[in-house]
């Protein structure tokens, strides 16, 4: 229990520490890449942010929107790519590109915990459909490099649905069953992120996630819409950024 609620309060503080990361690397629109991975241009992660900051601003009682609009511009304006990917869902008939964060914490006092964001989202110039994919997992010597396990069992995982709407109007779904699975593969790491800003404490590489979920919504959470669900059958590659934090 003191472990997990360390990890929440070091995370919140991660998260407005990186907030600078917003305004770094928008202008690289990157090489020709295949039609499943993208790089996004300095428009689109604007255009992306202000969607979100719209709907935010709409709904300032719900903080998970603030902490998926931190995650996904964090990863996008650090020059990390999206990767389109086949889900099985009810959410949208829209393709779905994913983007990582592995969040490793070294603690010098001892002990060390990893946390993994999967943002998922539909067109970035007219966002209108994301999924936030959220692990945990305390280590030991060193920050562990995978997780998995049930929604709201063991309290290795959670995950929301978002419908965005013109204005500012969202629907909103809090997972109440489901799996995930984490695993990062440090052996695929793809160098330095190329936008990333230095900040003290703070090294930020490019790695391969394999990521496995199956997860349900009972009901939007205002109870005017019903179930969803998304699934991703096997382990599939999503681009991430990994960030190592020495505290």
């Amino acid at each position: 229990m003191l472990v997990n609620s360390f990890a929440r309060a070091t995370f919140l503080v991660a998260i407005t520490a990186l907030a600078s990361l917003a305004a770094c690397g928008s202008d690289n629109t990157g090489p020709t890449l295949p039609s499943d991975v993208i790089q996004l241009t300095g428009g689109q992660v604007s255009a992306l942010d202000s969607a979100v900051k719209v709907a935010v601003g709409s709904n300032p009682s719900n903080p998970d929107l603030k902490a998926l609009l931190d995650s996904a511009i964090d990863a996008l304006a650090a020059g990390v790519q999206a990767k389109r990917i086949d889900v099985n869902t009810d959410l949208t008939t829209a393709p779905l590109f994913f983007v990582g964060i592995h969040r490793a914490y070294s603690i010098a006092a001892g002990g060390s915990f990893s946390t993994w964001t999967v943002v998922a989202f539909d067109d970035p110039s007219h966002v209108s459909t994301m999924i936030d994919l959220g692990g945990f997992a305390p280590g030991g010597a060193a920050p562990p490099n995978s997780a998995s396990g049930t929604i709201g069992g063991d309290g290795v995982g959670n995950a929301r649905f978002f419908h965005l709407a013109p204005g500012g109007a969202v629907t909103y779904w809090i997972v109440s069953s489901g799996t995930e699975s984490f695993v990062s593969d440090s052996t695929t790491r793809g160098g330095t992120c190329p936008g990333f800003k230095p900040i003290p404490h703070v090294t930020c590489t490019v790695e391969t996630l394999h990521l496995h979920f199956d997860v349900t919504a009972a009901g939007s959470v205002d109870g005017a819409t019903g179930a969803r669900h998304a699934t991703v059958v096997s382990g599939v590659e999503v681009p991430t950024m990994r960030l190592d934090y020495t505290l």
